[in-house]
Order: C-alpha cells, then sequence, then structure tokens
C-alpha cells in the first residue's frame, strides 16, 4: 500500500470535544486511487479504542447526512462512541461497459461475467481486506478484532458485503446489510467461523426482487449464518436505509455512562 494523501491519526495531546470527519487518498496494490473518510466521534479519551463499522458506498456517509444523525444520537445520549471508516464507491463509467466501477467492484455476479470485470471485483476485495481495514487500525484508534468490527452497506454495496463475509468470515463479525438485491452465494459452502446479519429490505421493492430476499436468508442460514431479517414500509430508499441505520446503532451501542 502506497499512502497518497496522509490523513490525521489520533495523535493530539488534547483530547477533541467536538466530531470530525477526516478524509483521505490511498494508492492500492494495482495502482488505483482509492478514496475514503473517518468519522471520530466527541469526546474520544486519548489512550482509548473504539468500535469500528467499515461502510462501503461510504459516500452516502456525506451525502445523507450520517454525521449528523450521529452526532444528534450521541448528544441526546442514545448511543455511545463508534468510529465510522468509509470506502468511497466509484460512480464513474467502466470504459466499454454500461456498467459503473461500482458495479463491478461490489456485485461478484455480475463481475463473473466478463474478465476484465473480475479482475476490478477481485482488486476492490482484496483493497479492502488487505489494505483499507488496516490502513483504518494503523491510523485510527479502532478495536481491533472481529467482534468490534461491523460492516454496513446498501443495494451492491450489500451485496459486497455478503460476498465478503462468505470468503472471510474471520474479518467481521456483523453485518448490516440493507436491500442486497445482486447476492449469488450458491458457490459457497458453510461458513468457518461464527457471523450475525442484519438483513433488511422494503415492501415496496420490486416484485423479482421481494421474493429473491427471503430466499437469501434462507440460503445464508443453510451456510450457518445468524440472521435476523425484517421488512420495513417503503422501496430502495436512503432515507430508509438511514432511519433504520440510527436504529441499529441505538441497539447495538447503547450509551452506557
Amino acid at each position: 500500500m502506497i499512502l497518497m494523501t496522509v490523513a490525521l491519526s489520533y495523535s493530539c495531546k488534547e483530547e477533541p470535544t467536538d466530531s470530525s470527519f477526516r478524509e483521505f487518498e490511498l494508492k492500492d496494490a494495482s495502482g488505483t486511487i482509492r478514496k475514503g473518510g473517518v468519522y471520530l466521534p466527541q469526546n474520544m479519551k486519548k489512550g482509548k479504542q473504539y468500535p469500528v463499522i467499515y461502510m462501503e458506498d461510504g459516500l452516502v456517509f456525506k451525502d445523507c447526512r450520517f454525521k449528523q444523525l450521529i452526532d444528534s444520537l450521541t448528544e441526546i445520549g442514545s448511543i455511545g462512541p463508534v468510529i465510522v471508516a468509509c470506502s468511497y464507491e466509484n460512480k464513474s463509467t467502466i470504459p466499454g461497459f454500461k456498467l459503473s466501477y461500482r458495479n463491478a467492484e461490489f456485485v461478484e455476479s455480475i463481475a463473473k461475467t466478463d474478465p476484465t470485470l473480475a479482475i476490478l471485483f477481485t482488486n476492490h476485495i482484496n483493497y479492502f481486506k488487505d489494505e483499507f481495514i488496516p490502513y483504518i487500525e494503523k491510523n485510527y484508534p479502532v478495536l481491533k478484532s472481529k467482534q468490534d468490527r461491523i460492516f454496513f452497506g446498501t443495494s451492491n454495496s450489500a451485496d459486497f458485503g455478503i460476498t465478503f463475509s462468505m470468503r472471510y468470515p474471520s474479518e467481521i463479525a456483523e453485518y448490516w446489510c440493507y436491500s442486497p438485491v445482486n447476492s449469488s452465494i450458491d458457490e459457497y459452502g458453510m461458513l468457518s467461523e461464527n457471523v450475525s446479519y442484519r438483513i433488511c429490505w422494503g415492501t415496496k421493492e420490486e416484485v423479482a426482487m421481494f421474493d429473491y430476499f427471503p430466499a437469501l436468508v434462507k440460503d445464508i442460514r443453510k451456510r450457518g449464518g445468524k440472521v435476523q431479517s425484517w421488512a420495513f414500509v417503503g422501496g430502495h430508499d436512503r432515507g430508509m436505509w438511514r432511519y433504520t441505520f440510527g436504529q441499529e446503532l441505538m441497539r447495538r451501542f447503547p450509551d452506557k455512562d
């Protein structure tokens, strides 16, 4: 991994009182420049480490005001401190294809349709595991055990999370996957370690997709995954995903102070 722009690590002499969001760039092993950002909660204590949420589609954090949501829940005492590490998606179109890089990099079933797309998927999943997560752990005060890591993704990035969990069940303990639309795990066998999932979808998703969600949940359970699943009233909706994310924060990180 070659560091392009160094984000300030948490090494200040004075403890910050306000939350912050810091952006960075990395050049991955394939030479691709990757971008991301890290949310640091308010009132962090020097020398303490915090649980972390690894968020694919990280630009959604900025576009949908996730920082304001977490700040608000923290200020009213509904949640304790948590760090959110955002990996930014590439929305530009792949030359020669009617697809964005995001589609090929996130969805294994799409990547399998062409050797060029397969390389993009492989490069990205390797980056996420071998470079993005280690970079966050090196530069920010996050807890490093599997049990203290959460994955969060929506739509295609939720598909990526499900695939990642099947390939690397020892990396992350819990996956929040909202409205995954293209997951195909037929080639994967039993999970070698315990992994839990929080999977939800909208009642107004496309009909074909709605039939697909319960089958996906059943398939994950068949492989040993522990799944909590539910449907919300709505469609493929960022607003509902943001609301549900807030509910999950309160469930998973209640303020114990």
